[in-house]
This record gives structure tokens, sequence and C-alpha cells, in this order.
């Protein structure tokens, strides 16, 4: 923006000339700037009136960045779009400079938090996470803004990640699919040829891949420490023990590569000290009898039996922010939840939910399904174990009720209600049928689906003196979708 001129042709500074001066004061000091020569006091204050105008800068390009893009003047400039001149003038990547002018538009619906970014109270990455949450709940501006300037960054995150999740214009499982469906790895070598990746996925699998890495991790850790590690390179010290980054990467590797490497591991199908085996993946179990992955999983009681979170519920993994209460629904199905279930933010409850398939079990199954069961798909490796029928709905632990699934046809069974049924009449010959929509004449609330049918419908079959009792006052079962919440405790225990 060029100065302008007042009536009598005397120069007016505008804001491009106050920029500069700005510019030239703030150069002129940093050139001067001897960190060395300055007190710790000092040094911490002026880091933080540094940080300050910072701030101020961020505020500045954030509300000048819609303009840029409603100008029109990037095509002038011969750009494709508003973030690609934005970037170029930054200096950053072009996704960068797109949530900078995405942030921008959503300020134009929210004055309050205009307001605390004008004030340089609120950093960048503070900024972009109230606007994103406020953007769809705008009546909760204000408490999301509330000690957003002091709080951390992590407890503004969870602020705004609950807020979203219970925000009435967001669909939870909507965004679930659509961060499941986007899920991605990436992987590049960098300059030292060193292997690098990054990906992206849903926050309980995430969290499962998280659990399954530290049950690794600590067993090498465990193991290092009885054991330390000698190397051939004289540059590292052999002393030491491997940093906690260190021994996850070991630890994905073991379990990509599906290695027995750690000292004293035994296969998952092996019974362990009770005899027992865990409800581990079908292959090697490189962890040496860890149990499977379990995550903490916090939830409001009503939540859980409602079957979604309204404002102000909880419903989210530890460590990871909220997920669909479905999603929390299914991990308790599959035995991988710790639940600590909360009213008006106090604990009420702890469970732990737990099943366990024994080794002879395993055995037989993987025997029987030697890749995924669904007609059609010949999918052989990271098989999934499912209850034909959910143990909900007393569905038992035994061999007739149990199939090694794909994860994409676990997936639309558990979340899209697709049905599956054996046709075959032997272990040798078993058959499945896999339809999206229940037989006619078997509709729920008609009886076909519930536990005493399933019984007479599959006879001697059904191992009736496994099968588990129906929660008592359960709902009945939705047609399509996870199974209904499971029975929950009264008082605080630890079951496994």
């Amino acid at each position: 923006m060029a100065p302008t001129t007042t009536a009598s042709g005397a120069a007016d500074p505008g804001l491009s000339f106050r920029v500069d001066s700005i510019d030239r004061l703030l150069a002129a000091l940093v050139a001067d700037l001897e960190p060395d020569r300055v007190l710790g006091a000092e040094a911490a204050s002026l880091y933080g009136a540094f940080a300050r105008l910072e701030r101020l800068v961020v505020a500045a390009k954030t509300l000048l960045a819609p303009r840029v893009a409603a100008s029109g003047h990037w095509e002038s400039e011969g750009h494709r779009s508003p973030a690609s001149l934005l970037a170029t003038l930054e200096g950053v990547s072009a996704g960068q400079a797109r949530r900078t002018l995405e942030t921008g538009q959503r300020l134009e619906a929210l004055p309050a938090t205009e307001e605390a970014l004008r004030s340089g109270t609120l950093s960048g990455p503070k900024v972009i996470e109230i606007t994103q949450a406020a953007s769809l709940d705008p009546g909760a501006e204000a408490s999301l803004l509330a000690g957003a300037d002091s709080d951390s960054l992590h407890v503004v995150k969870e602020r705004c990640l609950r807020s979203r999740a219970t925000s009435s214009r967001r669909d939870p499982m909507a965004t679930y699919r659509r961060i499941h469906a986007k899920r991605t790895f990436t992987s590049w070598t960098d300059a030292e040829g060193a292997f690098c990746f990054q990906g992206r996925d849903t926050a309980e699998r995430g969290a499962l891949l998280l659990a399954r890495l530290e049950a690794v991790a600590d067993r090498l850790g465990r193991d290092q420490a009885g054991n330390p590690t000698v190397t051939d390179d004289a540059t590292c010290p052999t002393d030491l023990p491997d940093s906690r980054g260190a021994r996850r990467i070991d630890a994905l590797f073991l379990l990509c590569t599906a290695r027995s490497a750690v000292r004293g591991s035994r296969r998952s199908s092996d019974p362990g000290p009770t005899g027992a085996a865990d409800d581990g993946p079908i292959d090697d179990d490189p962890s040496g009898g860890e149990p499977k992955a379990r995550v903490i999983v916090r939830v409001d009681l009503a939540a859980l039996r409602r079957g979604r979170a309204r404002p102000g519920e909880l419903c989210e993994i530890d460590g990871q922010g909220a997920v669909p209460v479905p999603i929390a629904r299914h991990l308790a199905e599959d035995g991988l939840l710790a639940a600590v279930f909360v009213e008006a933010g106090d604990i009420r409850a702890v469970h732990h939910f737990g099943r366990t398939i024994n080794a002879r079990l395993r055995t037989a199954l993987r025997l029987r399904d030697r890749h995924c069961v669904v007609p059609g798909c010949t999918v052989a490796y990271g098989l999934e174990i499912d209850h034909v029928v959910a143990m909900e709905m007393g569905g038992p632990t035994c061999l007739d009720n149990l199939a090694l699934l794909c994860h994409h046809h676990h997936r639309r069974k558990t979340f899209e209600g697709w049905q599956l049924s054996r046709t075959g009449p032997t272990d040798e010959d078993p058959g499945w049928r896999f339809v999206e929509q229940p037989e006619f004449g078997q509709e729920p609330d008609l009886g076909a689906d519930s536990p005493e049918w399933v019984r007479q419908a599959h006879g001697a079959r059904w191992c009736p003196s496994r099968a588990a009792a129906p929660p008592p006052g359960a709902d009945p079962p939705p047609a399509r979708g996870p199974t209904p919440a499971p029975r929950l405790p009264t008082t605080v225990s630890n079951h496994d």
C-alpha cells in the first residue's frame, strides 16, 4: 500500500510506510544483538517480547491473507492460487499458507477471536485450533477463548478437539469415515540416505498402534538393560541405552517383519503361564507374549448408553483425542478397551474389557480359515478374529462363532451393518455368506436375531454351555452399525 496524501498534498504515512519503519528498526536491533552479553533474566524477558512481536506479525498476516485472495492479485502475479502467492512471499509450503488463509477467512464470523488475535495474546497454532472449532460451533467461541492466552497449546488443543467432536454441525462417524478413507503412509530417503516416513490414520488405530509399539519397546528396553548392546561403530557409545524413539522404531520393525528377535519371545499361539494365549494377531508375536494392545477411553456413561456424545460430554482416547462413541463400543466388543466412565467430570467406574481365545481354538481357526472367509476375498495376511454373532448378543467364543476377516470386511461388518453367516455343513467346507442387509423376516425386533433364535438355528454346533447371557435390561441391538453398548459396571473394578 503506497503512502496516501492529504488534501494539501502533504504526505500522510500509510501502513506500508509504518511497516517499513518497523522493519528497519527491528533489523537494526537484531543486527546489534549480542546474546552472550545479555543476562539470563534479561534474555528471557527479551525472548518474551520478541514472541509477542511474532504473534502480532502472525495476526497481521492472518488478517491480510483473505484480502489477498479476494483481490485477485495472485492471478496477475502468475500464481494458480492465493496460497501459492502467500507461500512464495513467506517462504513456506503451500499447505502452511493455505492454513493461514483459511484461518483468516474463518475470523470473519468470529469477532471475539479476531479481537484476541489483534491484541497479540494468541499464537498462530492456538488461533488455528480455536477458529477450526469455533467455526463449527460459534456458540462455543467464548469458552474456547477462556484462558487460551495462558493455557498451554496442548490444553487448548484438547479443549478444541472436544468441542469439534460434539459440535451440532459435525457428524462424528462421517468425519471418522473421511479420515479413514484418507489414511496414508508415505516414505522417502533424506540427504544422508536414511529411510523416513510419515502417515495419517484414525485416532483409535493410532492408539492401538502406539500401545503395541510401547509393549514391544518396553520389552526391548528390559532386554537391553540386562544385556547391553555391543556395536561395531566406534563413534557410538555402547554404555548408553537407546532412546525411547530408537526402541519404538526397533519395535515397529519387529512387528512389521514378524520376527521373534526379542529374547524370550514366543508365538502368540503358544499357551502362556495360565495355559491361554493372548488374543493377539494370528501371526508370530514379537512382543514375547505381551497382552494385546489396549487403550484407555474416557467416556460419559450417558453418551455410551445413548450411542453419541452431546456437547460437553466426553468420549476420547487417552493421548489421542475425541473419537465417536461407536468406535469406543467397537473397542470394547473386541476386548481392547480399558474404559473410564465419568459423570459430571467425576470418575464413576473403571472397567477392563477382555476376552481370551485359547491356543487350541486359535490353531483350529487358523487351520480352517486360510484367508478372509468372505466369498471372493483372498486376503491371507493381517486377518482379524471376528465373533460372527457379537458377544453382547449372546455369541460364544467357540469355533462355530468365530471367523477370520480382513480388516476391510471386518470394518464393513462392524460399522456398516453387513451380515456374516455360515452356510457350509462341516469345518472342512464351512461356506460363508456376506450380505449387506439381513434376510427378509430376520429383521431386528422380530426375535430372529435374539440369542435364543441363534442357538436354535445353530443347533448342537452352537456350544450353548458357553453362550453368554445378555446384560440385564439391555436395549435391543440396532439393525446396522456397531453392537450395543456393553454392560456397564456399577463400581470401580479391574476385570481382566
